[in-house]
Parts: C-alpha cells; sequence; structure tokens
C-alpha cells in the first residue's frame, strides 16, 4: 500500500490528483472536526489515524489502519473539551484550566470502559476491545471496526418506525448480552438506538460503554450521564439507585421508539404528570403481551418495572419450558382439511437461534453501497414528498437520451458470482473491491450493479411485478439516503425495452432537495435464469449532466447475463400446489412435505409451518377462515388465546395474526396464525415453536414477505 496515496475515509489507494476518493467519496479537504487529531498521524507506533467517525464531550473516535495486522480499526481518544485542547504541536493535549485531578480521575474513568469491554471480550453482540494505551499526554483504546448502520439510521431508512417482531429481532440478542453485563455488576446507562448498530452481516452489537458503572457502588455518587427520553428519573439523581432496572428503563424506551417512530416523554416529567401514550393509542397493532411488557419496563418508579433483563425477555418469551417432546402430534387435519393421520404441526421441533436478520441484512448492503451517491449529493431519508402517477399508460414512455449508442469508452468489467458482464464507463472505479458500486472520478456520477428478490417489501419473480411496484421501489429507494430536505421525487419515465437478449423493465425518476438541486436516476430491472427474482442496475447523475446520462444509459444497455446468478435464496414451487415463495436455504436445515393440493408442511430447526392456499371465492374471506380454526382450536385440551388479534403488513399482504398455546402434559406449545388475501387467493399460515420468541424465525418471514399465487 502506497501511504502517500491513501484515502483516509476507507484506507484504499487513490490517484494522487483525486481531491475526492473515487471508492467511498471521501474528501480529506473538507474541515475536521474541532480538536481532532491530523489524518495520517500514527499512534501507538501501529496505527494510522483517518476520518472521525464521531465526537462527544469526553472523547474523539476515529476510523484507523492497523498497520501490524493490515485491518481497519476504531479508536476512541480521550479528549474532554470543557478541560482540555489539543496543544500547539497538533497532536498531545493541554490543560485548559487547573482541573489536573478532575482531568486524570477522567482518563480512568475512560480506561474503565476500555478495562470492561476487555472483560466482555468473548460476550456476542457486544463491541470487542482490541487494545488500550496512553500516549500525547491522553488515552486511548482500540475497538474492532463494524460496517453497517446504527439502529437510529436503520429506523429512519424504514420511514420512521418497524414492525414489532423485527424490533425484537434486533434487540434481543443485545438484552441477552445486557443479562451478562449485570452479572459482571455493571450497568450500562447510555442504551439508545445511537448506540446499538446493526452490522452488514446482520447482527446487533451494543456499543459505547463510557457511562457504564459498576452496580455495587455505595460510598460514592454516580455521574450524571444521560440522554433524554431513555434514561429513567433515578438516572436524574447522582446518588440514585441504578442498577440492571436502569438498562430495562432504557431498553423498553428504545423499543417504544422502534415501533411507535416516537420518543417516551421525560421520565423526570412523568413523575408528576405522566403523558406516555400506549402505542395501541398511537394506531399501533401489536400483540397485547408485547405492549404491555414495554409499559412495565417504563414504568416511571423502578419497583414497577421488570427488575432484570432477564425479566423483561421473559416477558416477550414466557417462562423457560420443559424441553418439548418430539413425539408430541396435534393433527390440524379436522381444521383446516388436511389428510387424516398426517403430522401436525407440533412434531420434530428441535431448538435453533433466532434467525430474522436477512430483510436488515439486505438493506445494510444496500445502504453500505448508497452511501456512494449520499457523500456527494446530501440527498437522503425521504420525508414529506410527491409522488406522480406513473402508469404506463399515463405518457411516462422511457426517454433514451441522445448519444447513448456512441458512447465508445467502456471498460470491460466481469462478475462472476452475478456471472455477468458490462462496460463501466471511463474514470469510474469501484468504490470497494467486489462491491459492484461504481462512481465517476469527480464524484457527480454512481452506478451500481446487484441483484433484486425482495428488499424493497415485494418479491419478483417475472419483470411485472416489478412493473406494479415501480412507486413502492422508488420510495425504498430514495429512503435509504437518509436526507431530511427532498422536497419532491416523481418518476419520469417507465417501460420495457430489450438489453441484448435479456427482457427488462426501466424506470427513471429525480428527488429535488429543498436548495433546488435535483438528481435523476436510472434502474434497470433485467430477467436472469433463477426463475425469481432480476439483475437491478442503478445510475444516478446530477440533472443536465447529459454525458453523464448517455454513459449510464450506454453502460447498462452493455449488459450480458452467461447464466443464474448466484444468491443466498431458494424458490419453493411445487406443481401440484398453487403457490410459491423465497426462501433462504441453509442446506440441509429446511423440509417440505406436500400434503395435498393445496396444504404444505415446512419444518426447519427451529419451527413447524403449515401453508393453506383456497381460492378467495371459496373462501369467505380470511377473517371468516380465522374464526373457523380458533372455534375448533377452542376444543381442543390446553387451549388458551395468547394474545388478541393483530394486524402487520409483509410482501404487500396485510396479514391478520391470532396467537394461541396449547398445552398438554406439562408441555406448551406456542403457535401463530396468519391469514391474508393475494391475488385471488387466501392464505392461512399456521406457525408452531416450543418458545415464543422462536416463532419469529427466519423462515417465517421469508414465507410472509415472498407468498404469493402462481400464474
Amino acid at each position: 500500500m502506497n501511504l502517500k496515496h491513501i484515502c483516509y475515509g476507507c484506507f484504499q489507494e487513490k490517484p494522487d490528483e483525486a481531491s475526492v476518493c473515487p471508492r467511498c467519496g471521501f474528501c480529506a479537504e473538507e474541515e475536521k472536526p474541532f480538536l481532532a487529531l491530523p489524518m495520517g498521524t500514527l499512534l501507538n507506533g501501529r496505527y494510522m489515524t483517518g476520518k472521525v467517525l464521531g465526537v462527544g464531550g469526553f472523547g474523539i473516535t476515529y476510523l484507523c489502519y492497523d498497520l501490524t495486522l493490515e485491518i481497519k480499526v476504531a479508536i476512541k481518544e480521550y479528549m474532554p473539551s470543557s478541560l482540555a485542547t489539543r496543544h500547539s504541536d497538533k497532536y498531545s493535549v493541554a490543560l485548559t484550566g487547573r482541573g489536573q485531578e478532575e482531568y486524570r480521575n477522567g482518563m480512568e474513568r475512560f480506561l474503565d470502559e476500555a478495562r470492561i469491554l476487555a472483560k466482555l471480550q468473548n460476550t456476542p453482540n457486544i463491541v470487542s476491545v482490541q487494545n488500550y494505551f496512553k500516549e500525547n499526554n491522553t488515552a486511548y483504546f482500540v475497538m474492532e471496526y463494524i460496517e453497517g448502520m446504527s439502529l437510529k439510521a436503520y429506523i429512519a431508512s424504514q420511514g420512521g418506525k418497524i414492525p414489532y417482531d423485527q424490533a425484537l429481532t434486533i434487540l434481543m440478542p443485545v438484552m441477552q448480552a445486557l443479562t451478562q453485563v449485570h452479572a459482571l455488576n455493571l450497568t450500562h446507562r447510555d442504551i439508545s438506538p445511537d448506540n446499538i448498530f446493526i452490522t452488514a452481516g446482520g447482527e446487533s452489537k451494543l456499543l459505547d460503554f463510557g457511562a457504564a458503572r459498576s452496580s455495587t457502588v455505595e460510598e460514592k455518587s454516580l455521574s450524571i450521564i444521560l440522554k433524554h427520553g431513555y434514561a429513567p428519573e433515578e438516572q436524574y439523581y447522582s446518588k440514585g439507585n441504578q442498577g440492571p432496572w436502569t438498562d430495562v428503563y432504557a431498553m423498553g424506551a428504545t423499543l417504544y421508539r422502534c415501533v411507535t417512530g416516537e420518543l417516551p416523554p421525560d421520565s423526570i416529567m412523568r413523575v408528576h404528570n405522566d403523558t406516555l401514550k400506549r402505542p395501541s393509542e398511537l394506531g399501533i397493532s401489536l400483540p397485547a403481551y408485547v405492549e404491555q411488557s414495554i409499559l412495565r419496563a417504563l414504568a416511571v418508579n423502578a419497583k414497577d418495572r421488570f427488575p432484570s433483563m432477564e425479566d423483561f425477555l421473559e416477558g416477550f418469551t414466557g417462562k423457560n419450558q420443559a424441553d418439548f417432546c418430539s413425539t408430541t402430534a396435534l393433527a390440524l387435519g379436522h381444521i383446516v382439511g388436511g389428510s387424516g393421520g398426517m403430522p401436525g404441526l407440533w412434531t420434530g421441533l428441535r431448538r435453533r437461534s433466532v434467525g430474522l436478520r436477512l430483510a436488515i441484512l439486505v438493506l445494510c448492503i444496500a445502504a453500505v453501497g448508497l452511501g456512494v451517491w449520499r457523500t456527494t449529493s446530501g440527498i437522503r431519508t425521504l420525508t414529506s414528498v410527491r409522488t406522480e402517477s406513473s402508469s404506463d399508460k399515463s405518457g411516462l414512455a422511457l426517454q433514451e437520451p441522445d448519444g447513448a449508442g456512441n458512447v465508445l469508452s467502456l471498460q470491460e468489467y466481469t462478475q462472476g458470482y452475478l456471472n455477468i458482464t458490462m462496460g463501466i464507463p471511463e474514470g469510474y472505479t469501484e468504490t470497494e473491491s467486489g462491491s459492484g458500486a461504481f462512481m465517476s472520478a469527480d464524484g457527480a456520477s454512481t452506478l451500481q450493479v446487484g441483484f433484486y428478490d425482495k428488499s424493497a417489501g415485494f418479491p419478483v419473480y417475472t419483470l411485472s411485478d416489478v412493473e406494479k411496484n415501480a412507486e413502492k421501489y422508488v420510495r425504498y429507494y430514495i429512503g435509504l439516503l437518509e436526507s431530511t430536505d427532498i422536497t419532491e421525487q416523481k418518476i419520469t419515465g417507465r417501460g420495457y425495452r430489450k438489453i441484448g437478449t435479456l427482457n427488462a423493465y426501466l424506470i427513471q425518476f429525480a428527488a429535488t432537495e429543498g436548495n433546488g438541486s435535483t438528481m435523476e436516476f436510472l434502474t434497470a430491472f433485467i430477467e436472469c435464469q433463477n426463475e425469481f427474482g432480476c439483475y437491478n442496475l442503478i445510475g444516478s447523475y446530477r440533472q443536465g449532466d447529459e454525458e453523464a446520462e448517455a454513459e449510464i444509459f450506454a453502460a447498462m444497455d452493455s449488459f450480458r447475463s452467461s447464466g443464474p446468478a448466484g444468491t443466498i435464496y431458494r424458490r419453493f414451487y411445487d406443481e401440484r400446489l398453487p403457490f410459491q415463495f423465497i426462501y433462504w436455504e441453509d442446506e440441509g436445515e429446511v423440509k417440505f412435505n406436500p400434503i395435498n393440493e393445496n396444504r404444505l408442511a415446512i419444518s426447519n430447526s427451529n419451527i413447524s409451518m403449515e401453508i393453506h392456499c383456497q381460492p378467495l371465492n371459496e373462501i369467505q374471506d380470511k377473517e371468516a377462515w380465522l374464526n373457523a380454526v380458533k372455534e375448533e382450536m377452542e376444543g381442543v385440551s390446553g387451549f388458551e388465546l395468547r394474545t388478541g388479534r393483530w394486524q402487520s403488513e409483509s410482501g404487500g399482504i396485510d396479514w391478520t395474526i391470532d396467537g394461541y398455546t396449547i398445552t398438554e402434559d406439562g408441555q406448551t406449545v406456542y403457535v401463530d396464525a396468519y391469514a391474508g388475501a393475494s391475488d385471488g387467493f387466501v392464505f392461512l399460515i399456521l406457525v408452531a415453536a416450543e418458545k415464543e420468541n422462536n416463532l419469529f424465525d427466519g423462515l417465517l418471514l421469508d414465507v410472509t414477505s415472498t407468498i404469493c399465487p402462481v400464474k
């Protein structure tokens, strides 16, 4: 690596004359935060500092490069801005007053964070610390660098709130990690969506233990460190009784923010006038037991809260059950018309950790790629926008730019995993090797290459699915870009065309910011050989840049496919059944058993499911089908209605859900029944698990978000 030409935003080499990195869009000439170390500073003889990742009142976090291990890391520097400043040598820290003792004590507390993280080195879902040291009259510690997005950013990308089951999937692993933190008599004291990170691999990670303190300290007052809306009332007092219940409140507030889109009122204001609204009062549909658990976690008085994170978890998962007997079988054939004697839903259940991370993973990967465009344009999350009608009959025909056929300066790009080749405009470089995201030399235009199956909330089996959901895709794509300043977005052209020998559906759209600047986009969905999904190319350029528009159109027109695209998903289709869906196949884990012409049994090591499908003209409606199932279930020994009926939207289908438990011989099975209608058919999906949290399995998410009739 040539360190003279290094980009401090991604630690890749860049052309020496380029002010903007063609890989990540970082511009080193932009003003760096006040008090930050110069980029390229060498720390501890091995760590090179890069861009600033975050600044707080007590420290600065940098992206750094470990020259020994040749990996990116994050380094946090102790820099209390109220006590110290940067020395004139630009590196060492100098005190601004007489607070020598306060500064030293603060440094020890700072290093306490590193020591805490060192104790939690092998705890899943907590960021790991690799090293800590003193230098420049201050202290540093080295952490793993995590690529992805914060929960706060993820919520914003989803329109300000997310479904409760998705929120639980993100937060439950962190809650479980906190049980281990509390076992060490530590309290985090700063839990919020800012400090929970979703990695590009779909994992949840808890960050920032700078406020963490021992729960057993009695002789000293705890420092007042809090985040309004997330901190319980005891955190507003230096001698407040803090412990695991303090983190329970903050986690409850985080979950409340996820599902409602609103921040709870400050706890200190709720002491005398509690204005907290139940999620159901805000129009949020979720099971009663989930709402009750959130509200109990948010109790103002600590004695009314869950006393521990384990108890909070049990509010969602139920008490630990005895091992489930794999030979138990309660046939549902008489309820839904199945074959007599066939094994029911409750056979062969085995434990496996919750796997509902696929949608988040897809979004994180997309957001990382889209960050290239975000850096140069400033247009981000869609807030208040206007979308014009985009029917093909409305006159919004594709507008092929002049000169697209004359673009010759394309460099060949081959992607073996996707089995594709195409031309990339001259001067565009890949932002990161293997990413499929390219940027022009001036950073004003981008081109991204990928595969689409269902990440924008609708599945694709044919290009007609894209045509039907064009507006939804545009809203989703613009929404990923995380701005609060878009005043208008609209589709300007759309339609079918041939790209080589392949059929394609193209959408042209534009987004305008409050300052009047407009970016234009061209996206192409191209058929493939996978039986589902399609290739997805998307380019962006400044409005009026005819040369960039012609280059991107020509690049897309040069696209060629030599075989099926690589993907982690598979399509389920059986000619005996009238429906299909897309699922993530872990080799050997998913089993399918068609029972008759409208019924399928599925199982993995976590859940069992049955899918039933009937034409709408043979079923009164989905609610009537659910009511019939409930009526029959009420006759089963040990049956209880676990939750009230609730609603959820997934894959373009509005699902209505009932929750039950069935207890037999002291063993409990949790059951959810989903009913939804699509294209003239009604689906009934029954899912069963031995533990309640296992109901939120990735296989169920795949089915509910992609199932549709075979046309």
